[in-house]
């Protein structure tokens, strides 16, 4: 029942949802909510889980850009000409409701998964895999004012390098953003 999907209008099943279901199909004349968690402990079940994953369509064009990346990926690791990646990620600022707390010694720290919205901020995150060094610059916005004092911090860490460019977000650079 539970490998299913869940009863129409209901977007996933809960302990109290299943134990309901089961009466309601007659699988058993009652059933606590307790029995239903133990049963799905061990059978290592957690019908409250998921996973996504977005598949992107390996059009022509998806495989070019694709291969020209990897093309830069593949290039040697001199210091004369590094390859640094740079990405955006955007990043929801919460803040706790309520305390987080140790009910006793030894037991996890219990957070409530409540929290008050606070607005947004980006992160820019410019990575050199291959000399394991890394940057972050957190900014308000990810508008072309935020990103150009990104770029000019990451030139000036390097010293007089052979520069490569490669723009994959044109609408960030080019300021449509």
């Amino acid at each position: 029942m539970v490998c299913s999907a869940p009863p129409q209008g209901r977007a996933r099943w809960t302990v109290r949802l299943i134990a309901e279901e089961a009466v309601q199909r007659g699988l058993m004349p009652g059933v606590g909510r307790e029995t239903i968690r133990l049963l799905l402990l061990g059978h290592e079940l957690k019908p409250w889980r998921g996973k996504m994953w977005c598949v992107a369509e390996l059009d022509a064009e998806y495989l070019r850009k694709m291969e020209e990346v990897l093309a830069v990926y593949e290039k040697s690791s001199r210091a004369s000409e590094p390859v640094v990646c740079l990405d955006e990620k955007p990043v929801v600022l919460h803040a706790d409701v309520r305390p987080a707390r140790s009910l006793r010694p030894g037991q996890v720290t219990r957070r409530d998964n409540e929290y008050k919205r606070c607005g947004t901020a980006n992160v820019f995150c410019a990575v050199e895999p291959k000399a394991g060094r890394h940057f972050t610059f957190p900014t308000p916005d990810r508008s072309a004012a935020e990103l150009a004092p990104v770029l000019d911090q990451i030139i000036r860490s390097y010293p007089k390098p052979s520069l490569t460019t490669s723009a994959r977000n044109r609408a960030v650079i080019c300021g449509i953003a």
